[in-house]
């Protein structure tokens, strides 16, 4: 019951920021004709982040689907769902507080390579825990609409997981979606 709750919530997620993206196209603007195409591009490549994690000494690949919503410069609130291809404990929410901190331009630049330490909760409907990430990655306009960006990123976590489990690290290529305005 609980795979199938969470399988529908994955599903529910991916619909909901791909329903954006058409609600947003009934807005586009012309002028950002570029961002558009090239955040589509992006966007279709990346969808579902492909996520190394490695516990205990075994490697499992997963994949993720990221959304955050934030204003700058007070940080960003990430919502982070992975399934990971193994024999049990498949499913694995991460909630966290992150920190932007633009390394160039401003935010009059249709995008800006940030880097983002954070913090935040961890459970895989089992073991739960907390856990430290940096990621660094690019915020790009996606020409739709005012806030909606798009955030290829490269991320690290090590978790820390109660109990004395052993610790979890995450390694994650991939792409984001949220709204991020100033």
């Amino acid at each position: 019951m609980k795979k199938l709750l969470f399988i529908l919530l994955f599903i529910s997620i991916t619909a909901f920021t791909q329903n954006l993206h058409v609600s947003a196209i009934n807005n586009f603007n012309i002028s950002k004709k570029t961002d558009a195409a090239n955040s589509l591009i992006l966007s279709s490549i990346l969808v579902l982040t492909p996520t190394l994690i490695i516990e205990n000494g075994n490697s499992h690949f997963g994949l993720s689907k990221e959304f955050s919503a934030g204003k700058f410069p007070y940080g960003r609130a990430e919502f982070d769902y992975t399934y990971i291809f193994r024999k049990e404990r498949k499913n694995v929410l991460h909630l966290s507080y992150n920190l932007d901190i633009p390394l160039n331009g401003s935010f009059k630049h249709p995008s800006i390579i940030m880097i983002s330490p954070g913090a935040g909760y961890y459970t895989d409907f089992i073991h739960k825990g907390y856990f430290i990430q940096a990621a660094i990655g690019i915020w790009a306009t996606t020409g739709f609409m005012e806030g909606l960006s798009i955030h290829p990123n490269l991320k690290v976590r090590k978790i820390f997981v109660k109990n004395n489990y052993p610790g979890v690290i995450e390694l994650s290529l991939g792409v984001g979606f949220g709204f991020y305005t100033h």
